[in-house]
Order: C-alpha cells, then structure tokens, then sequence
C-alpha cells in the first residue's frame, strides 16, 4: 500500500490481471474520481504479491469446479459469460466465503472487505502497544 501509493479500498480490488510484475506496475481501475491509473510496484511487494497470485489462483480452480467465480463487473458477466474461469478476473484478496451477487443472483467470491484490514491492523497496533492513533 505504503510504496505504491494505494488506498486500502483499491488494494482489496486489484484483481490478478491488473497486475504486471515484469514492467513492475499496478493498473488501479475505477480508483478515487472513478478513474482508471497505473503506478509503481516495488521488488519486495512484487515477490510477496506472486505467492498472493498463486493462492488466488488456488481458491479459483477450486470455485471453478463448483461452478463459481469471482463477481465481476455487470457489463464483463453479460458478455462474456464464462470470464469468471479465466485467472485475469480473480481478486488477489479473495473473501474467505462466497455470497450471492445482488444483480445476477448466482454464487459469486469477492474481495476482502476493509473492515477486515482495519481491525487486523487496529489488533496489531494494541498487540505492539503503539499509543498513538494510525490510520
């Protein structure tokens, strides 16, 4: 997050496709302003992103075999109606359970929400005893 320059809300949603390891950059789609940007990614987040890649990519197949995918955007569903096996789709921080998609009412997985982050972060921040507020 620190080195790119990502909010939390855009990190959750970066999705497998948006990210290119070789040029060392991150496509951040539909960010603040409802605008499409590319910034940097570091070495060090690129080789620990690779091992979220490949998890993602597990989670995946496993869903694919049930007939499940990620959400994705209502447009892409429509028109591509089995875009939910390709890997480029995938969240990189898959939820840990699936839900129902509001606008087409079939299983789908999405990312992790933010308040998982939050309260990650807030439990290590009270386990580290770090007296001032972070954000």
């Amino acid at each position: 997050l620190y080195g790119s320059g990502l909010r939390v809300s855009e990190c959750l949603r970066l999705r497998i496709q948006d990210i290119d390891i070789d040029r060392a950059s991150l496509t951040v789609r539909d960010g603040k302003g409802h605008k499409d940007r590319q910034t940097i990614l570091s070495n060090r987040c690129a080789k620990k992103l690779t091992t979220y890649i490949e998890m993602a990519i597990k989670i995946q197949q496993d869903d694919n075999l049930h007939g499940i995918g990620p959400s994705l955007p209502n447009a892409v569903e429509r028109k591509y109606p089995n875009a939910f096996r390709q890997h480029g789709w995938m969240f990189i921080f898959p939820s840990s359970t699936t839900c129902i998609n509001p606008y087409t009412g079939t299983l789908c997985r999405h990312h992790l929400h933010q308040s998982v982050i939050r309260k990650a972060l807030g439990n290590a921040v009270r386990n580290i005893q770090i007296n001032k507020r972070v954000t």
